[in-house]
């Protein structure tokens, strides 16, 4: 036999399950048998005799078991509990940064393509082409050994590298409606032109690749269809993921590799990922030079069994001369054979379909699984973010609360505008000596020439503003800083740069919210005033004067006698005296305690809404906290379902 490609032997007569599928010369012969070589020239060689059949029993594709029948996958229940499955994975996004997440992601996206891409539209047409994908590294020869295997120029090859961009479905006419729906591939768009696609210049940040060129051409028998698809090491990132995303939607890999390069690393990356899945895989040895056939064709074989890849069909292309671009038909006759006869005979069509597809769906609940690990990995990560920030706020929004009633206003402007109202700045005098100087106060105000307070009740409402304000603030920062320490929070406060700040229009609400609550004090004085039958001027000091006063005390029912100010003491020693002169003590706890309720209620909304911003940023990514146990459910359904 002429070692340019071996023969196809005829199925055998055992009875198992190989005769179901054409029988190629596999790894596993070939690394059990010597090979005769043919004569070292670039000219086609003519046939020698033909060698002994090889004493291996030939066997189908990997994925296709010797014996026991193709698994039952028609059942309904599986085809529901894929698209299920399906929802659950689309449905997951992984926005924040964890640990691996750029592989996570990677992985969700090959899992929901394969789902689209070949699972879910072989489920729901059994009976649809088989599809080829021819698959390899750059210069391998695919695209020729495609144009070859149709005899006519339907993908672009040469020496420039890549040739192959936008990926080339060539069928029969017969077939063409199948592919002409978005049923696989739904992502790509549909191009129907014969000739190749013109030549590009390389472009390692061309964007990714959007449409799939078909091509009807008898050459294709009926029944199989070949994608020519880019490069799997290609220097485009775009064509390396679309190679990808190609050997994932076939039910066939036709592995194109060479003599010098079948054993880089990335071909057998996309090997090891086929034996995993149980696809099935025919490989092809191109371009081998005719005096080292023997030697790297058993070594790839070895390599092959030693991987798992025994059964595999093995097809080897010497070094040949081209004939108007074409390889010569006696070298690539085993092949084109070989899937002319899988393509005819509808048991082996289905044999291989029911096999990958099988392998596709075992190895669904590892991978599934894997992207359930990085589903719970968002959780944990927005949750520690949420806890982070509400710790955060609940602690400084405590802290303001003290603030509001502890004397820290009871300084600076308030302080000044308070002698200025009362007439006096020496607050450490006898509180009798300081009640004759409100008398006097009072009979003046009797007399229609009260103080001014507004000076008074606009720096009270100015300071309750500044220290709401810089409250708010240090929590941002704060919050910023913790979550700066979280990876997940880092990326998401560069996304988001208004995080760092309070929100545009907080100071007019915090304006608002003060300016209501100090209304809500005049009303509390003048209903009390009302009930205890006094009017405004009864009260001495008018309403908007008592109304100053209860704020002072709102603002000190919690200064202590250790370290405050002696000046803040006595202001609110004061104020407390006066109010009580007039209400009596009862009343102003009650009327305090409601103040204070009051403002309290008006800052905690304050700061809830800037906490409520910033977890606007994380429910802005879309995290779904029971996305990791809604897929091992959907996949558990699935495995059930089978």
């Amino acid at each position: 036999m002429d070692t340019q490609a071996d023969a196809v032997r005829e199925p055998s007569p055992s009875g198992t399950l190989s005769d179901a599928v054409p029988t190629a010369p596999t790894a596993e012969a070939a690394a059990a048998t010597a090979v005769e070589t043919a004569p070292a020239t670039g000219e086609q060689a003519a046939p020698s005799a033909p060698a002994p059949a090889s004493p291996v029993a030939a066997t189908p594709p990997v994925g296709v078991a010797p014996a026991g029948p193709p698994p039952v996958l028609d059942h309904p229940g599986i085809l529901e509990s894929s698209e299920r499955l399906r929802e659950a994975v689309s449905a997951l996004h992984l926005p924040l940064v964890v640990e691996d997440v750029d592989q996570s992601r990677v992985d969700r996206e090959r899992l929901q393509a394969q789902l689209d891409d070949y699972l879910l539209p072989r489920l729901r047409r059994m009976d649809a082409p088989l599809l080829a994908v021819i698959g390899g590294s750059t210069g391998a020869g695919k695209s020729t050994l495609t144009n070859s295997l149709v005899r006519k120029e339907v993908t672009r090859s040469g020496v420039l590298r890549p040739t192959t961009r936008s990926p080339v479905l060539v069928h029969h006419p017969y077939d063409s409606g199948a592919f002409l729906s978005q049923r696989i591939l739904p992502n790509l768009a549909r191009v129907t032109a014969e000739a190749p696609e013109p030549i590009q210049p390389i472009d390692v940040d061309a964007p990714r690749i959007t449409a799939l060129r078909l091509v009807p051409h008898e050459g294709v028998p009926a029944g199989l269809a070949i994608i020519d698809a880019p490069d799997i090491d290609s220097v485009v990132d775009t064509n390396r993921e679309l190679a990808v995303q190609l050997l994932a939607a076939a039910d066939l890999w036709l592995f194109v590799t060479t003599a010098s390069r079948y054993s880089d690393a990335v071909p057998w990356e996309m090997l090891r990922t086929a034996s995993d899945r149980g696809a099935s895989v025919a490989v092809i040895l191109d371009r081998v030079p005719r005096e080292s056939i023997r030697e790297v064709r058993t070594h790839l074989a070895t390599l092959l069994r030693d991987r798992g890849l025994a059964s595999s069909p093995l097809f080897t292309i010497p070094e040949a001369r081209l004939s108007d671009g074409f390889l010569p038909d006696a070298v690539v006759k085993p092949l084109l054979t070989w899937l002319q006869r899988l393509a005819k005979d509808a048991r082996s069509r289905d044999v291989i379909v029911r096999r990958t597809l099988a392998g596709a769906l075992d190895s669904l609940r590892e991978r599934v699984y894997v992207v359930a690990d990085a589903a719970d990995a968002q959780r944990d990560a927005d949750a520690a973010l949420r806890e982070a920030l509400q710790a955060t706020f609940a602690e400084n929004t405590g802290v303001l609360r003290e603030r509001l009633s502890d004397g820290t206003i009871l300084r600076g402007e308030v302080l000044a505008r308070w002698q200025e109202w009362v007439g006096t700045g020496e607050f450490m005098r006898t509180l009798e000596s300081s009640m004759g100087r409100i008398r006097d106060r009072i009979t003046a105000s009797l007399r229609g020439k009260p103080a001014p307070v507004e000076p008074l009740g606009e720096a009270l409402q100015t300071g309750v503003q500044a220290i709401v304000r810089a409250s708010a603030q240090a929590t941002l920062e704060q919050s910023v800083l913790g979550w700066r320490a979280i990876p997940a929070g880092a990326a998401l406060i560069e996304r988001a740069a208004t995080t760092t700040t309070l929100a545009p229009d907080f100071e007019v609400r915090l304006a608002r919210a003060v300016a209501e609550w100090h209304a809500g004090v005049v009303e509390l004085v003048q209903v009390e005033g009302q009930s205890r039958r006094l009017t405004a001027r009864a009260l001495s000091l008018g309403v908007d004067g008592t109304a100053a006063i209860l704020t002072l005390v709102v603002f000190s029912h919690t200064l202590g006698d250790g370290n405050d100010s002696e000046a803040a003491a006595g202001t609110a020693a004061l104020a407390n005296r006066m109010l009580v002169a007039v209400f009596g003590e009862q009343a102003v706890r009650s009327l305090t305690a409601k103040a204070h309720a009051d403002l309290v209620s008006r800052v905690d909304a304050l700061m809830e809404s800037e906490r409520a911003r910033i977890v606007g940023v994380l429910d802005a990514a879309g995290v779904l906290h029971d996305a990791g146990d809604r897929l091992r459910a959907a996949v558990g359904a699935l495995e059930e379902a089978r």
